[in-house]
């Protein structure tokens, strides 16, 4: 999950050009005000102003700040599925290309705390008018996990890529909360995938 700014929100197909546009500066807005400041400095109002867009418009688009950001987080995983898409991960292997994966992805998140806390808290969030953007969130991560394991690679890729999806988090919001170091991001994952492809392998 490699991605640089801006972060790119993603563009329901029954919008207008303008209307895609109008979305995409509020969630790169509420994205930045994020990496800034943390979840805390994502304030609706503030998000408006800077964005250009109406308080007002951005309520047709959004329910709150947690939806802002979980469209965000979408973007950044479908930008870099994209990636993974046009330029294949190195490794011979599915546990080498996966293991390229991991480590990328744990070292773009601990090079952004405010921003991951941030994504995390949103995600965690237990409003039911986040359930669809949490579960795009869900998808898009196993299609990135699956791309890297590769379509023949003789695992359950799905498998592998739901449980991982609940390390990655779980990884995550320990770090976040300081109950756990930077690190522990990238060996909580590293080791959960190791052991379930090392245990599909032998099966």
């Amino acid at each position: 999950m490699v991605v640089n700014t801006p972060f790119m929100a993603t563009e329901p197909s029954q919008l207008s050009n303008s209307q895609r546009a109008r979305r995409i500066r509020i969630v790169e807005t509420a994205m930045r005000l994020a990496g800034e400041g943390g979840y805390d400095a994502v304030q609706m109002r503030t998000v408006a102003e800077q964005s250009g867009v109406a308080l007002g418009t951005i309520y047709r688009y959004f329910a709150g700040k947690d939806e802002v950001l979980l469209a965000g987080l979408v973007g950044w995983l479908r930008l870099s599925q994209q990636r993974l898409s046009t330029d294949p991960l190195p490794g011979g292997d599915p546990a080498e290309r996966l293991a390229v994966l991991l480590e990328r992805s744990a070292t773009t998140a601990v090079q952004r705390p405010r921003l991951m806390g941030a994504l995390v808290t949103a995600l965690g969030t237990t409003s039911p008018l986040a359930v669809d953007p949490k579960r795009l969130v869900e998808q898009e991560l196993r299609e990135i996990i699956t791309t890297a394991l590769g379509v023949d690679s003789g695992v359950d890729s799905e498998g592998i890529a739901r449980v991982l999806g609940h390390v990655w988090l779980s990884s995550l919001t320990r770090w976040v909360s300081g109950m756990a170091p930077a690190e522990s991001v990238g060996a909580e994952l590293q080791h959960a995938a190791k052991m379930m492809v090392s245990a599909m392998v032998r099966a």
